[in-house]
């Protein structure tokens, strides 16, 4: 955020003032100043995107996702339960109709 032309004259003549009654203290703080105030304290950290570090935690979890899925076991499907036919004792699976089957001679 840039300054306004009056906002930089008082404050080039506060730094004058400073200058002039207090020199020790006018070069401690030029010690501080740096060349770009909006450089990063640590290099690295200024090619550091944190869109990047979202993409891989959101491939590693849809990676993840995609395994679960692929080594989990489908569910065992039930087996047809069987129906007793009336009166003749015989069991006949459901997927038979009862009147089709023909039963055995009795004794």
């Amino acid at each position: 955020m840039s300054l306004r032309e009056h906002e930089r004259r008082i404050l080039a003549e506060i730094e004058r003032q400073l200058d002039e009654e207090a020199p020790d203290l006018a070069d401690r703080l030029d010690s501080f100043t740096a060349e770009d105030p909006d450089e990063p304290a640590e290099p690295g950290l200024g090619s550091w995107k944190p869109w990047a570090a979202c993409a891989v935690i959101a491939a590693v979890t849809a990676g993840l996702l995609v395994l679960l899925f692929l080594l989990t076991p489908g569910t065992p499907q039930p087996e047809p339960a069987s129906e007793n036919v009336p009166g003749t004792g015989e069991s006949v699976p459901a997927e038979e109709p009862a009147g089709e089957r023909v039963p055995a001679p009795g004794p």
